[in-house]
């Protein structure tokens, strides 16, 4: 990690999506390369103008959006999806020149506790096989199941609301 890297990634900030971020949005989904966006939707034909407009309105889908900066730039996004009884699908993404910098696995940490505090017992996240970075990043975040099925690993992780409802 380059020591500018190293001192701005220590001045992360993660917040939630709210009204006025599009171009926030725009800049870190518009700037990903053809490969980042057929791992993030397994298309390489994705309307990234509409998944631009979804993302900076998670709560009309009633998921939860969240941006990550460093300084005013902003190097990425991530959403949490609730699709069923205490569980949801999430997914990130991290502009290219910030990646492998801590950012992925700080988003990952933010979306278990917005999904903990929401009652929340697993997330999970279907991933590439091919997609190592993102395997990584969810498997480093200790207990956690895979699955394979339909050509991707899904990768389930417990969230904080699990663990106490089993205590």
């Amino acid at each position: 990690m380059s020591t500018q890297h190293a001192t701005m990634t220590s001045a992360l900030l993660i917040r939630e999506v709210r009204a006025g971020d599009d171009a926030a949005i725009e800049q870190v989904l518009g700037g990903l390369d053809a490969e980042s966006r057929y791992r993030r939707w397994f298309t390489g034909g994705v309307d990234i103008r509409a998944a631009e407009r979804w993302a900076a309105h998670p709560d009309q889908a009633g998921a939860v959006g969240l941006l990550a900066f460093v300084g005013e730039q902003p190097v990425g996004h991530a959403v949490l999806v609730p699709c069923a009884a205490r569980r949801a699908e999430v997914a990130f993404e991290v502009a290219a020149s910030w990646r492998r910098h801590g950012i992925a696995g700080a988003l990952l940490e933010r979306l278990l506790e917005l999904a903990a505090d929401r009652s929340i017992h697993e997330i999970y996240a279907e991933v590439l096989p091919e997609n190592s970075d993102m395997l990584a990043v969810l498997r480093e975040h200790g207990e956690h199941t895979e699955s394979r099925g339909g050509g991707t690993v899904i990768v389930t992780l417990p969230t904080a609301a699990a663990r106490h409802a089993a205590a």
